[in-house]
């Protein structure tokens, strides 16, 4: 970990600065994860580092399609997921064109399968030096069960993570009513 942490110096109260060559972005295209985008590209002008854009299409397994849809067959249910996937790649694709049109080094990078898992390995693979990511996800039994991604994000990552709740996302506690 040491080897890969650059230090630009001493900061504010003597302790030594790190710098982010490197910052993953993982996005889903909603508002959270393009205002956890903006403070990415933030710090990647700042640090002048190169923004790599992570979309992990998720598909859903065959036994929650054909429950959801009897009628869906198998090659439907893959034409289906691969046209999601293309709309994905086009999405990402047209992220990561403006940031680079506004002077930010930025490429996009598109994985299937869970996602944190997903987001982990682009971590190490690409051996980024920050992760900055949304909040928002899952809620109630969902969340129970399956957990956060983020959640799960921060507790695995081989580099620091950066979460960023989106403002109009307000803390309930769960014995308000």
């Amino acid at each position: 970990m040491e080897e890969r942490l650059a230090l630009e110096g001493k900061g504010r109260y003597g302790a030594l600065v790190p710098t982010f060559n490197k910052i993953l972005a993982p996005t889903d295209f909603s508002e959270d994860s393009k205002l956890a985008l903006s403070y990415a590209v933030t710090l990647a002008q700042k640090f002048s580092s190169e923004i790599v854009v992570v979309h992990v299409d998720q598909p859903l397994a065959p036994v929650m399609v054909s429950e959801l849809n009897p009628g869906l067959d198998v090659s439907t249910m893959n034409r289906i997921a691969e046209e999601g996937r293309l709309l994905a790649l086009k999405e990402l694709d047209g992220t990561t064109a403006r940031l680079r049109e506004s002077g930010v080094k930025a490429r996009g990078l598109m994985r299937v399968g869970a996602p944190f898992l997903e987001i982990i390995n682009a971590a190490q693979s690409e051996v980024v030096d920050l992760i900055v990511m949304g909040t928002h996800g899952r809620t109630g039994l969902a969340h129970v069960l399956m957990g956060s991604v983020a959640e799960r994000v921060v507790n695995k990552a081989p580099c620091p993570v950066l979460t960023v709740r989106h403002p109009d996302r307000k803390f309930k506690h769960p014995l308000d009513k």
